[in-house]
C-alpha cells in the first residue's frame, strides 16, 4: 500500500482503499461521512431523513416541488440552499438557476407564481446537468477524485461577477449578503 500525505487542518476523513485514498476536505465543514448500518439507523435517519429531492432523478417531481415553495415564507435563495426541498443546488447553482428563471434571489418563496415556478424546476435540472459536464466549478481547491478541476464557473451568468455587465441587458450585476452567503443578481433580468 503506497503512503498518502498527512492530513491537513481541513481534512475531516480518510478512506483508504487499494485503489488510492478518499480524503474529505472542507474547509466551510458543509460535509459529513455517515456510515450506516442500515435503512433503520437513528443516526443516518437524524442527519440524512429529511433531505429533498435530487434534481436530476425521477423523484424530483414538479407537484413536490411547487408545493415545496408555495409553504416557505424564506427568501428563495436560503429555499434552493437549505436541502430540504432539493439537494445539490449550491450557492454558485442557485444563483445561476434564479437567473435563469429571472427570479431575484430575495423573493419571498411562496409568492413565486406556476409560470416562474416551472421556469425554475427547469433551470435547476439545466444548470445542474451542465455543471455535470463541465466537472463541478472550482474557485479555490476542489477537485473531483481523479484530481481534476471543474469548469463550470467560467460559464457563470451572474455569480462572481459584481460589477460586471449582464451578458443579457448590460446591467451591472449585483451582490448580496444572504445568511452568510453570496449572491449575484441582474436587477433589471431578475425584476421579482
Amino acid at each position: 500500500m503506497q503512503a498518502h500525505a498527512a492530513m491537513g487542518p481541513h481534512d475531516h476523513f480518510d478512506m483508504v482503499t487499494s485503489a488510492g485514498v478518499l480524503r474529505l476536505h472542507d474547509p466551510r465543514r458543509f460535509g459529513a461521512v455517515v456510515y450506516a448500518y442500515g435503512n433503520g439507523d437513528p443516526v443516518m435517519h437524524r442527519l440524512l431523513g429529511k433531505l429533498g429531492m435530487e434534481p436530476l432523478s425521477d423523484d424530483f417531481r414538479w407537484d413536490a416541488f411547487f408545493s415545496g415553495l408555495r409553504s416557505s415564507r424564506a427568501p428563495i435563495k436560503q429555499v434552493l440552499l437549505a436541502g430540504r426541498l432539493v439537494v445539490g443546488v449550491g450557492n454558485i447553482y442557485a444563483s445561476e438557476a434564479l437567473f435563469l428563471a429571472g427570479i431575484r434571489p430575495t423573493m419571498e418563496s411562496s409568492r413565486i407564481g406556476p409560470v416562474r415556478a416551472r421556469r425554475l424546476y427547469a433551470a435547476i435540472r439545466q444548470v445542474l446537468e451542465l455543471a455535470v459536464q463541465r466537472g463541478g466549478s472550482t474557485l479555490r481547491n476542489f477537485s473531483s477524485a481523479d484530481g481534476s478541476v471543474g469548469h463550470f464557473q467560467s460559464e457563470a451568468r451572474v455569480y462572481g461577477r459584481e460589477g460586471a455587465p449582464c451578458h443579457t441587458c448590460g446591467t451591472a450585476v449585483r451582490m448580496v449578503r444572504q445568511g452568510q452567503r453570496s449572491s449575484y443578481f441582474c436587477p433589471r433580468c431578475q425584476r421579482a
